[in-house]
């Protein structure tokens, strides 16, 4: 009955795992496309307006403009970029995993301790 429970125990923890990693990737691919559409967005409004900024009030040659530009949507696209790939530890999905992982250790010693108990009373019976 003990093996059924630490089962049972180990396969509602592995759901848990999957509901959290379902999550993760959610807010991962969530962040991802923050960052699509802002550097979309970047580039298109910043090319623009950073550039005829420059032009008009700086006095910069057009090249040196639109290398300052492609700095700024760079460092933009790179910050969200980095967000989205970023590793947020999850408390509960580790302790979901702690769980699963002991229920199935659970498991296994105790089906090898019945497989021994099996063996040993199957060969109390052959004498």
């Amino acid at each position: 009955m003990r093996t059924l429970t630490l089962t049972k125990l180990a396969a509602r923890a592995e759901v848990l795992v999957l509901r959290r990693q379902a999550t993760v990737m959610a807010r991962r691919a969530a962040y991802g496309a923050v960052a699509a559409v802002f550097g979309l967005c970047v580039l298109i409004l910043l090319h623009v307006i950073g550039t005829m900024a420059l032009l008009q009030f700086a006095h910069l040659p057009p090249f040196t403009t639109a290398l300052i530009v492609l700095g700024v949507d760079i460092a933009f696209t790179l910050i969200f970029a980095l967000l989205a790939s970023g590793n947020i530890a999850d408390p509960v999905l580790a302790e979901a995993r702690l769980v699963r992982d002991q229920s199935l250790e659970q498991v296994r010693e105790s089906l090898t301790l019945a497989a021994l108990i099996r063996a040993v009373v199957f060969l109390g019976r052959r004498k």
